[in-house]
């Protein structure tokens, strides 16, 4: 039997050292990462609940250029809505979403939504799961209501040009 240390030379490129050590020892490795995502850019260098020296729970682009050549992960994302962020004028995002990149994401967000007929909850939910890499929401609703409008998020396709302008916004 081969050590686990010598799983990463025998693997394919681009195979994680952790994902290889799995395979090779014939372990179940990890297939799901979940973080906190969300269309407004998270600053990581903000005090959270989870860390007084910034956020450790983001997907920040080191782990989305992971995911992207790790195919076989599913991403699923936490409190992507921002607890009412996008629609709630009594729950506005804080200081932690006072990116540079995020100044002309809202206006653009509203924009798509109105060219859709859809809600900018709808809009966000929609960039995730179709994004690259793709990325489950994980959502809360606490009515119905709320309920059946992230279920209608599923049938919102965005148009190469919308995405390409809500990616671009900054």
């Amino acid at each position: 039997m081969r050590s686990p240390c010598s799983a990463s030379r025998t693997t394919a490129p681009g195979e994680s050292s952790a994902r290889a050590v799995a395979h090779a020892t014939g372990v179940a490795g990890h297939e799901v990462l979940q973080y906190h995502r969300s269309y407004l850019q998270h600053r990581t260098d903000v005090p959270s609940p989870r860390s007084a020296f910034g956020d450790p729970g983001l997907m920040t682009a080191d782990l989305l250029d992971y995911v992207a050549g790790e195919p076989d992960l599913v991403t699923v994302a936490y409190s992507p809505l921002l607890a009412g962020g996008y629609t709630r004028p009594d729950k506005p995002p804080g200081e932690e979403y006072a990116a540079a990149g995020n100044a002309a994401r809202p206006q653009t967000l509203l924009s798509v939504a109105r060219e859709t007929g859809a809600t900018r909850n709808q809009v966000v939910l929609a960039w995730l799961m179709g994004g690259s890499p793709p990325t489950i929401p994980l959502v809360g609703a606490s009515s119905v209501d709320q309920l059946q409008e992230n279920l209608d998020a599923v049938e919102l396709e965005l148009s190469a040009d919308q995405r390409a302008r809500l990616d671009a916004a900054r």
